[in-house]
This record gives C-alpha cells, structure tokens and sequence, in this order.
C-alpha cells in the first residue's frame, strides 16, 4: 500500500524484479494521500507485515503503533501475508490476510496473493467443445507414514496443534486437515468420465527449483516450471484451485489473471471483496460438503453454458483480477472497506 511513496516493498520470489506493482507505484498517489501526521489521517498503516514483527521478536513495536492511532481516534490497518492465521490483538485494527482458519472477526478482511500478470494479459480465449477439459500443474504430496504421523500430531494432539509465535497464532487443526486435499481432488476428476484432465504433477514446490545448487540454476529452473505452468493453464478449459498450507491458493491469482475459469474447491476461504463480489456466482464452485462431486460440478456447468457463455466467462475471469485482485484493482477500490456495507 505504502510503495508509491516509499518505493519498497517486502520481496517475494514469485513478485520480486517482476511487473506485479508497475502500475500501481504510478496510480496509487492518485489513491491515497499521505498525511503530514496521524492527526491529518483518516487511518494509520502499519508499514511492514505483521509477520515480520513476529518474526523479528518486534511486535511491542507494531502494538505501541496501534495504541498510538488509537489515542488518536484512529483506526489502524495491519497486512498480513503468509500462510498462517495470526490475529493482531487491537480492537481498531482493520486486519487483511490471505488467509483465515477459523472464527473469522468483522474487521478481518481478504487480501490477494501479489502475482505479475506474467504474459501482460490474458491467455488467448479459448471455443466450447462438448467436454470440459481440467488443467493443474503444480505440487502434489503422495501420503507417507511420515506425513500421516504429522498430520495426526497436528490436527489431534494438543500440544501439537498449536503454532505458537509470540502468542498471537491460531490453531494448526485446520491447516493439516487438508494436508492431503489437492492429491485427493486430482484423483476424483481422473476418476470422472465426463471430464478431460491436464494434469502435469511434480513432488516439489517449485518443480524442485529451489533444489538446485546456484542462484542461476534456480532461476533458469523457475523459468522453467513457470514456462509449463502457463501452457498449462492456456491449454485448458478450466483450471483446478485447491489451498496450500495455508487456507487460501496464490495459483488462484495466476489463474484470474490468465482468464481461465477456476474449479475452486472452497475450504470456508477468505477472498478479497467478498462483500461487494458474490464469489459462489463468479467461479465453479465447489461447496465444502461437496468436493467429492468435483467433477460432476465441472461437467454440469460446463454443460450448462452456451458457446458464447463459454467465452465471456474467459474474459470475466481476467476482467475481476484487473479490477478487484491485482495490485492496482484491489487498492483502488480499497476506500471500499471503510464505507457502510
């Protein structure tokens, strides 16, 4: 929020030296205004992650902010961007995660995952054919004593389903019960015979980029993975979404902004604007109670569009993470959150 102004921003690898805030570090000054001091502001914002001052043992810090802003009538916005549930203990705190487990409050709200539009635009639209055709490519985890043994410390016994960092995290239980959800929903739709699958499955994150021994090798291997994934996605109809460890999926950015209609597999998620944006209308929708019937969902929905439906569906996917999900989109409409609903 602060990098039109600042001009830094916490690095990722999959944002870092790429075009994610290009237009945004132009555009947001007509956004937001910095104010002189917290008495000319409407809001304060906290400057970094509230993950990195857990991380840094510096959360007193971040805290005597939020009293600060709140000694001055003001209400103060903490981001939050990994794939944990840490709550930021202030009642004037408005907190955006990409992620929340469980006991989701009224002042939490969603974030995005900050993606590079990689080709700088969509994937050229595909025609309707009578069958759907499903694309994933990406990590997926084959069960093994090991992880079994884990997944059963952290989601049943106490002392191992709590994450405890500076006492602000929420329960574990949740994460590690969908440990082994992505392998089981690739599974449901090659078991499906209405549906046609485009699967490209790796052991590791990455494809086993950052295995590799050198900066240069890892890049050119991350170049690689990158490569496949986006043929992938602009070789289907529809693209499976399914969260990480944390409840929330960065590939669901990737594929809003590549314009290919996501198969969300919802695990009670957070997603950005989801009190102007009826989400369950906008994607193929998978309840909770319901991802053993994936495929079928696929196949009825497709079903039910017409050619040019088909399409439009396309061009709305891409059109949504311009305008509510990409850097720019999401904080011009950020005034929003601040508004009666």
């Amino acid at each position: 929020m602060l990098l039109p102004f600042f001009g830094q921003e916490e690095r990722a690898f999959w944002s870092a030296d790429t075009n994610a805030f290009d237009k945004y570090k132009h555009s947001g000054p007509g956004y937001f205004e910095l104010a002189e001091s917290m008495d000319d502001a409407d809001v304060a914002v906290l400057p970094g992650t509230w993950h990195r001052y857990l991380q840094d043992g510096t959360t007193k810090v971040a805290l005597r902010f939020a009293q600060k802003a709140a000694e001055a009538g003001k209400r103060i916005v903490v981001f939050h961007e990994r794939d944990y549930d840490f709550k930021f203990p202030a009642p004037n705190a408005l907190l955006f995660t990409p992620t929340i487990e469980k006991d989701r409050q009224p002042n939490e709200f969603g974030l995005p995952a900050w993606i590079p539009d990689h080709t700088n635009g969509p994937a050229p639209l595909r025609q309707k054919h009578e069958r759907p055709s499903i694309g994933f490519c990406g990590q997926v985890k084959r069960p093994t004593a090991k992880t079994r043994l884990v997944q059963f410390a952290r989601t049943s016994l106490p002392h191992f389903s709590e994450l405890r960092m500076a006492g602000y995290s929420a329960s574990l239980k949740e994460n590690f019960q969908y440990k082994f959800l992505r392998g089981r929903a690739i599974q449901t739709l090659l078991d499906h015979p209405g549906v046609d699958t485009n699967f490209v499955l790796h052991g590791d994150f990455f494809a086993g980029a950052d295995q590799k021994s050198t900066d240069g090798e890892k890049n050119v291997a991350r170049q690689s993975a990158l490569e496949t994934f986006l043929s992938n996605l602009a070789g289907s109809d529809y693209s499976l979404c399914v969260r990480g460890i944390g409840n929330y999926s960065l590939r669901f950015y990737e594929i809003m902004a590549a314009g290919r209609p996501p198969l969300f597999l919802d695990t009670n998620c957070i997603l950005p604007y989801d009190f102007l944006l009826d989400w369950q209308k906008e994607l193929v929708w998978v309840p909770l109670s319901e991802h053993h019937r994936a495929g079928q969902i696929l196949a009825d929905h497709h079903a039910g569009l017409s050619a040019e439906q088909f399409v439009d569906q396309q061009r709305r996917a891409r059109e949504i993470w311009e305008d509510w999900l990409s850097p720019d989109g999401y904080f011009r409409n950020f005034y929003r959150h601040f508004r009666p609903q």
